[in-house]
């Protein structure tokens, strides 16, 4: 259903826009089918906080967890990054580069939605490994118009019990793409980091 979907948009954009755009439609289908792999995140903040020192709930003094704990409750946390992510394209011998002018994003936790957030800023996606430094704000899904604070509070206790977060948290994004007639956003979410990946 999903590979239908991209398809449909794909040959909608070449009817529109005509034949000598087929190199542009070919890397757009080229990176909706490509493999990504978050292999690191570096350098977080929260709040311009760095967060990479701390290793549980004690190494934040009483000011900065009152504080992130508030903007949590006010949904108006935001962090920034830099995102280590390899990209696999299906075919790599073409060299192909991919301009994102939005990406949204969502972090689930046991499969279920827990954090969202919509990275404002361009950046281009190549084949192999690509840096991007992100700034997002970080809000709690709403589940039937309340926010997920079960989700929010699983990945708490995840974090205070020292467990290896990797089995239970699934990252995925949607990006928006420039494309020959506009800006597209893929319809569906793609898959970066899953349980079970190193």
């Amino acid at each position: 259903m999903k590979q239908l979907a991209i398809y449909t948009l794909l040959l909608l954009i070449l009817a529109v826009s005509g034949c000598k755009q087929a190199d542009d439609l070919k890397t757009l289908k080229a990176f909706s089918e490509a493999k990504y792999e978050l292999k690191r995140v570096d350098e977080v903040r929260l709040n311009g906080l760095d967060v990479m020192d701390k290793t549980g709930p004690n190494d934040f003094s009483p000011r900065e967890g009152d504080s992130l704990l508030a903007s949590v409750s006010d949904n108006t946390l935001r962090a920034s990054s830099v995102l280590q992510l390899q990209v696999q394209l299906p075919s790599p011998e073409e060299i192909r580069s991919l301009t994102v002018t939005q990406l949204e994003w969502q972090l689930l936790v046991d499969g279920k939605e827990t954090l969202n957030g919509v990275v404002e800023e361009s950046m281009v996606l190549k084949q192999g490994l690509n840096t991007i430094p992100i700034n997002t704000p970080v809000l709690m899904t709403e589940v039937e118009g309340h926010r997920n604070y079960e989700g929010l509070s699983k990945l708490m206790t995840l974090m205070a019990r020292k467990q290896d977060l990797q089995k239970s948290l699934t990252l995925q994004i949607k990006p928006t793409v420039q494309t020959p007639v506009g800006e597209v956003e893929l319809p569906n979410y793609i898959t970066v980091a899953k349980p079970g990946n190193s």
